[in-house]
């Protein structure tokens, strides 16, 4: 981007911010005022008309004469050093904003919700044919859950917003929490925010609790109010997020240790095992039509919750308990449907 353009970005004020528009003969007076060899407002003139071709800036008229605000964000990414924000740039963005927007901190949002609208007047200029592919990739990019889909519990921004803000700042949070066990809770608590997980449409804080080792889950849904306290807490050195998620297993619910398991599927159900295992010792046996599948996994309601979607088409062979107890659930549901 050329030095004159930065300049005027740096000049003009944010339009989300009600400052007062600057008109092209103001805007030149500052720009004057840089040193020596000043543009002619003829020339600042013409590099403003660029910056609104290329959705940075935005103009507004007071009888004859323009008036010029910047949109925000335009200081970012579109008004680094030697380039303007780059097609490929704007489609990340457009991306970024599309399918990750829940997961980024509130507060990193609302500083790229101006990149976001840039990004798309960005696209909104493509004008040659090779460019226009630019525009229909985000119509062929697609993400879809797994499984049956349930509407999403609807989280107060606000609450979501206050979560962010101690998590990021590492400040202590109060909410009150309202368990399925008693939604009439009004009595407030203080957590330590550790992150943030979102598990099949549902959003978790992970938060410690002063002078207990093991964190708690909390459902952003079922906080009634939340607001990050000015007081810091000291981020345990010793917490990771991932290994909770990841190898602890603490959101598969009810985690009850690993276990060997082995499964008969049938009916093809278990095929897709080969290609996305169970876990890292996984081993396949196909016995007739029958594909015998075993390994070490952490035994869960998950688990549970993923080997009853099978229904017929999987028998549990290993371990004896967790046979008998679905041996137990099956003669229930015999008992529930044939009376």
């Amino acid at each position: 981007m050329p030095d004159l353009d930065r300049r005027i970005l740096e000049l003009l004020p944010e339009s989300n911010n009600d400052n007062p528009a600057v008109s092209t003969s103001d805007l030149h007076e500052k720009l004057s005022a840089f040193g020596q060899d000043p543009p002619v407002l003829r020339t600042v003139a013409r590099h403003l008309k660029s910056l609104l071709d290329q959705g940075l800036i935005v103009e507004t008229k007071h009888g004859r004469a323009s008036l010029w605000l910047k949109c925000p964000g335009a200081n970012g990414v579109a008004g680094k050093k030697d380039s303007k924000m780059t097609f490929d740039e704007a489609l990340a963005l457009k991306m970024l904003g599309r399918f990750a927007s829940r997961q980024i901190p509130s507060l990193v949002t609302t500083q790229l919700n101006g990149l976001f609208s840039v990004a798309d007047a960005r696209l909104k200029k493509i004008n040659a044919p090779a460019e226009k592919r630019y525009v229909r990739w985000a119509d062929k990019i697609a993400v879809e859950k797994g499984g049956f889909t349930l509407r999403d519990p609807v989280i107060d921004t606000q609450i979501y917003a206050a979560a962010s803000h101690a998590l990021f700042d590492e400040r202590k949070l109060v909410i009150v929490y309202r368990p399925r066990n008693d939604p009439g809770n009004t009595k407030s608590k203080i957590v330590l925010p550790l992150g943030l997980v979102e598990v099949g449409g549902l959003v978790y804080l992970v938060g410690g609790t002063q002078g207990k080792r093991n964190p708690t889950m909390y459902r952003l849904d079922r906080m009634s109010s939340a607001e990050a306290s000015f007081e810091p807490f000291t981020y345990p050195a010793d917490f990771s997020l991932n290994a909770y998620v990841s190898l602890q297993r603490e959101f598969d619910f009810m985690v009850e240790g690993e276990v060997w398991i082995k499964l008969c599927f049938k009916n093809g159900c278990g095929d897709h095992l080969e290609e996305t295992g169970l876990s890292e010792d996984q081993v396949i046996t196909r016995v007739g039509d029958a594909l015998i599948v075993e390994g070490t996994v952490m035994l869960s309601q998950r688990l549970r919750w993923w080997m009853r979607a099978f229904g017929p088409n999987v028998e549990v062979l290993e371990p004896k308990s967790l046979r008998a107890e679905l041996a137990d659930e099956a003669r229930a549901l015999s008992t529930l449907y044939l009376n």
